[in-house]
């Protein structure tokens, strides 16, 4: 068969492993699944290995999910079949890395763009995993960048994990806020993923005024204290009630005077995971990543989770049991 440019067929799922659960394969993905897209780099092999963690720590199924190109060299055709067979050899290699030999886990063939198919494939799961895509552009230019593309439209928290994580832990969790009279979906991720842990909770507020302005003619050491008393009353309302859902989760508050990408880069060294919120902007709204989400994506030295807007289903006060039992 010749291709031209686009590839027509759609391949069929494909279970792979040998520790499979029992049973006929199906395409449903259950609300404490977890997946991964792997892609045959060092960073989605680190990837893997954080999403199996996680799998294993809320007992669900590891799904993990090759993407196999919409496109094709036109001056050199591959068989399709051949594209699928480097699609299964990508997916066998990724399990023996990473070490995945127990536990219930799906192997998954797509065909289609990487974002929008790893966006469908994690509907209704609890997470999706990806390596952050640290390529320089010229080598995003035809397929983009997909950490950036899943979190920017994912309806499941995305967690980008950048290449040579090793899980390593200072045992903190970074809650990055913005505004923290519209941090709810944030802190109840954030606070939520520091208890699952026995992890401390860092809240970090980072600002700073235009170049223009923030010097000392203008903003002087005056104004900065206040503007940061200020931020540290706003961070402690945000915080108050969530501390009574989760007494056992320790908060350290920080304000910086900073540009907030730089602040969190800089503070992504000694925290295990930083948690960002994504906005919606516009009417009607529109759901991207900021130019602090893309930079913290591209540059942080740990884990990234990108919680979708409306995320939060437990509101402060109120915390469900894993028994099924309500503490308020």
């Amino acid at each position: 068969m010749e291709i031209r440019g686009t590839l027509l067929v759609l391949i069929r799922e494909v279970d792979m492993t040998t520790n499979m659960i029992a049973g006929k394969a199906d395409t449903k993905v259950g609300s404490a699944d977890v997946v991964v897209g792997v892609d045959g780099s060092a960073a989605s092999i680190d990837a893997l290995r954080y999403a199996r963690s996680e799998a294993r720590r809320t007992e669900g199924t590891l799904r993990v999910v090759h993407v196999l190109p919409d496109y094709a060299a036109a001056a050199y055709p591959l068989p399709l079949q051949e594209i699928a067979d480097g699609g299964r050899a990508v997916l066998r290699s990724a399990l023996t890395q990473a070490g995945v030999d127990e536990g219930p886990v799906r192997t998954v063939l797509r065909h289609g763009t990487r974002v929008a198919s790893l966006v469908a494939d994690a509907r209704g799961a609890r997470l999706l995993v990806v390596g952050a895509d640290r390529r320089p552009l010229l080598g995003r230019l035809l397929t983009g960048n997909t950490s950036t593309g899943v979190a920017a439209a994912a309806a499941t928290p995305v967690v980008s994990v950048p290449e040579g994580w090793s899980g390593a832990g200072h045992r903190v969790v970074l809650a990055a806020v913005k505004k923290p009279a519209q941090a709810l979906d944030l802190l109840g991720e954030a606070f939520s993923v520091a208890q699952a842990r026995g992890s401390r909770l860092l809240v970090l507020h980072a600002w700073r005024l235009p170049s223009e302005y923030d010097d000392d003619g203008v903003a002087g050491r005056p104004a900065v204290d206040g503007w940061d008393a200020r931020a540290r009353r706003e961070l402690e309302v945000a915080v108050a009630e969530w501390r009574t859902s989760y007494p056992d989760v320790v908060v350290e508050l920080r304000v910086v005077h900073d540009q907030p990408a730089h602040a969190l880069v800089a503070a992504s060294q000694e925290v295990d995971e930083l948690v960002l919120v994504r906005r919606a902007h516009g009417f009607p709204a529109a759901v991207h990543l900021g130019s602090t989400a893309r930079t913290v994506l591209r540059e942080s030295a740990c884990p990234v989770r990108v919680v979708p807007p409306g995320r939060s289903a437990v509101v402060p006060g109120l915390v469900l049991e894993g028994a099924g039992g309500v503490r308020t």
